[in-house]
């Protein structure tokens, strides 16, 4: 029965189109009486307009006074289904209302564009949810974290500064309960510039927790490196140590060095690591194709998916294509590379489509959901991965009256390529019509 209810409720989420209007109101109607109902808070109402809203997802609106709050649409979904999950004795009832906010989290960063809207903002609110709501859903904490550090990678002084260092500082300690003195320390020194003085005591505090007298010891094995100067085991400390002062340069020297001493699947990547960090990206494809030479078996699928993620980074699509369809021929078993070529596709249509989609452009999403599909049949185990990336591409593929006007029937076979618009012309694939 639960899963029933389940199912239900994201049926109702979903199943509304573009092309359904409420009632036969226009647009602006439909606004209209939307944004009344939130405000007085009637949100079962408002919800039956708010879903047509978020689906049909207009960014401007005919005769509307002032600019369309299109954006200010899914925050108030997000903020009605928050508030019906509260008003739920049956968990799972509960857990279904928070599901339907995340995944207008989802649609969200699907649909609109850093130069539409703040990502910072938007990762730091669904961190907050997940903080808000962490009786109700599983891993919570770790997924708000997660959420903040993004946030702070956009903008570390921001980050920084949000909350008096309290974000900064829960990433720093999540670190620091981990040992993962790498990355606690790459933290702290990107945000040491931006902290007030009680973030920068909790900074000393973690380091002091991490290791003792940094600097006595590296004074210790700089001497006992120039005895030995091939002596990696040394480097490696030194690499730690100098992170955990904020010796950046210092770090990357040493980094180097144990590359050119000993250049092992390790330090390799540990250099590609340090340029994907830094956001130079195509020294990260040099280091890792050079990884990927000496590797052996499936472990190469993993490096190969990364160089596809980089050339991602460098809007490359047809690269990070090639790269993520080597990964998916070298470990026939997985299932990512083919979740990374569906998310190739569907960036793809933002950037021939941008925020003028039509009925064409939403073909490509049936693509998108061929290489879903894909995934689950190599691995199983990424499945609910699948399925979340399904509830955010299958709403937007093309509606019933869409598929009418450019007369595709279920079943057909179509392909995607310059004849929907030139920029689709490096894709050359078929996908059925659903």
């Amino acid at each position: 029965m639960a899963k029933s209810i389940i199912i239900l409720i994201t049926a109702l989420v979903i199943t509304s189109t573009a092309g359904a209007q409420p009632f036969g109101y226009t647009p602006l109607q439909i606004q209209s009486l939307f944004s009344e109902d939130f405000r007085n808070e009637q949100f079962e109402q408002a919800l039956i307009y708010g879903r047509w809203l978020v689906e049909a997802h207009p960014r401007e609106m005919e005769d509307y006074p002032g600019n369309f709050p299109a954006e200010r649409n899914f925050r108030r979904m997000i903020d009605i289904y928050e508030y019906m999950s509260t008003q739920q004795e049956d968990p799972t009832l509960r857990e279904a209302y928070l599901d339907s906010s995340l995944q207008m989290f989802d649609r969200v960063f699907a649909l609109f564009t850093e130069d539409e809207i703040d990502f910072y903002r938007w990762h730091f609110n669904r961190g907050r949810f997940y903080q808000s709501n962490s009786d109700h859903i599983q891993n919570a904490f770790q997924l708000a974290l997660r959420q903040y550090e993004k946030m702070f990678m956009l903008d570390p002084k921001r980050a920084t500064e949000s909350g008096g260092g309290y974000y900064v500082q829960l990433i720093v300690q999540n670190y620091a309960r981990q040992n993962d003195s790498e990355n606690a320390f790459m933290i702290m020194a990107m945000a040491e510039e931006y902290a007030d003085e009680t973030t920068l005591q909790l900074f000393a505090e973690t380091r002091n927790e991490l290791i003792t007298d940094p600097e006595e010891r590296i004074e210790l094995l700089t001497g006992d490196l120039e005895a030995e100067p091939d002596n990696v085991e040394l480097m490696q400390e030194l690499y730690e140590l100098y992170l955990a002062v904020g010796a950046r340069d210092n770090a990357r020297n040493m980094a180097v060095r144990m590359y050119e001493v000993e250049p092992s699947v390790t330090n390799i990547t540990r250099l590609a690591d340090k340029a994907e960090n830094n956001g130079d990206y195509r020294d990260a494809i040099r280091y890792l194709a050079e990884a990927h030479s000496i590797q052996q078996g499936t472990v190469r699928a993993r490096t190969s998916l990364r160089i596809a993620s980089n050339h991602m980074s460098l809007r490359d699509l047809q690269e990070a294509r090639r790269f993520a369809r080597r990964a998916a021929s070298e470990d026939p078993n997985w299932g990512e590379p083919m979740i990374t070529i569906a998310q190739i596709y569907g960036e793809a249509v933002s950037r021939c489509a941008g925020s003028d989609m039509t009925r064409i452009d939403k073909a490509v999403y049936w693509l998108v959901l061929d290489y879903l599909d894909r995934a689950t049949q190599r691995n199983s185990g990424v499945r609910s991965t699948v399925q979340r990336l399904y509830r955010t591409f299958e709403p937007v593929t093309p509606t019933a009256e869409e598929k009418f006007y450019q007369n595709w029937n279920t079943g057909d076979r179509i392909r995607i390529d310059g004849s929907l618009r030139d920029c689709y012309s490096w894709i050359g694939e078929e996908t059925t019509v659903r």
